[in-house]
């Protein structure tokens, strides 16, 4: 249905990945039967996305799930990503879908469709039977995966992480985080890092209302100088970095944003971000690193799946420099066995007043 395009074409026009363009497609041809009427098909679709009973398969299926929620309103759950699988059964890495199919099934998918205009109507051929493999072969493979990971005992795992990438990931319209993700954010001063969680707002906001890139509005640079310098005319935002033709459209806007941000209240402010980690305490997190990719070899599979760097960073922030040390959530479920408690351990064995 043409609401399914529209939502794909969406993530589409602000870079999504051409797999994730590929899997909603396929999930598009796969519910050819329900009702044609727009409103009835997302309410039909809604249900089949929450019922409990039916896994929802995808790869890499972080964009997947915005088509679904900006389709729909609803996440799908319970999820199954076969990208996760994949590595999880020590297949090779994080791979994409055409890998993931030669390394499972041994079958070679043709690539010439991955970059097809799918807004173009009617469908080439070719076209549909590339969406309609995408469905077929995701199947099979989740159907092997499930044998090969259940036989490693590590189905458990999978399913931990398909839950907690739910969680994580859960989609909405607050944009308040948003800021945290811009480079040397930290190094603003409160008020500052009030009027730039401000600016990445508003960034959001317009990115999604123009359907382009964040980038295409304002650069995550030009964000942080206007959060610094606070321009009070159109032409300083210019000189902040701001492209012409943004700053013709929205300039007078992002002014009355910035003079009501600097006037707001300190209560408004978020809490001050934290600065990076010293140098001493950057030569434990070496020492974590090394635990994690050992331990990573050791079951074959990579070490950024096993542990992230940030959750490492988080476990050095919860005690350093003399403990105690908590674990952060992303430690806890089957990580807690295989890696939690031994870097817990090398944190007790540290010679703290070393570092």
């Amino acid at each position: 249905p043409q609401e399914v395009i529209d939502a794909i074409h969406d993530l589409a026009i602000r870079g999504a990945p051409a797999i994730g363009v590929a899997a909603a497609m396929g999930m598009a041809l796969g519910a050819a039967s329900m009702p044609d009427d727009p409103q009835e098909f997302r309410s039909s679709f809604a249900e089949l996305l929450k019922n409990q009973q039916l896994v929802k398969v995808f790869h890499a299926c972080s964009e997947d799930l915005e088509v679904c929620h900006r389709l729909t309103g609803t996440i799908p759950s319970p999820v199954a990503d076969t990208q996760i699988g994949a590595a999880l059964a020590s297949l090779g890495g994080i791979m994409g879908f055409q890998r993931l199919v030669k390394a499972v099934l041994d079958i070679d998918i043709d690539k010439g469709e991955t970059r097809s205009d799918w807004l173009q109507r009617p469908l080439r051929p070719q076209q549909v039977e590339y969406a309609v493999a995408d469905v077929f072969y995701l199947y099979q493979c989740y159907e092997r995966l499930l044998v090969l990971l259940d036989d490693m005992g590590r189905l458990v795992w999978w399913q931990e992480d398909c839950a907690r990438l739910l969680e994580q990931g859960t989609i909405s319209d607050d944009y308040s985080q948003q800021y945290r993700k811009i480079k040397l954010a930290w190094k603003l001063r409160p008020q500052e890092q009030y009027v730039l969680q401000q600016m990445a707002i508003w960034r959001e906001q317009t990115a999604r209302l123009w359907n382009v890139p964040r980038s295409q509005v304002v650069a995550d640079n030009v964000l942080w100088n206007i959060a610094r310098y606070q321009p009070e005319h159109l032409g300083d935002l210019t000189r902040a970095g701001m492209k012409l033709h943004v700053r013709q459209r929205e300039g007078e806007e992002v002014l009355v944003l910035i003079a009501n941000a600097l006037v707001a209240d300190k209560h408004c402010w978020p809490d001050a971000l934290q600065k990076p980690l010293s140098p001493q305490a950057g030569e434990q997190l070496k020492v974590l690193k090394k635990a994690v990719t050992e331990r990573a070899d050791s079951i074959d599979i990579p070490a950024d799946m096993l542990v992230k760097k940030k959750t490492l960073e988080a476990l050095l922030r919860t005690g350093y420099p003399r403990g105690p040390y908590y674990l952060p959530e992303p430690l806890q479920g089957w990580r807690k066995v295989e890696i939690a408690e031994q870097l817990l351990k090398c944190l007790q064995c540290s010679d703290v007043s070393a570092l």
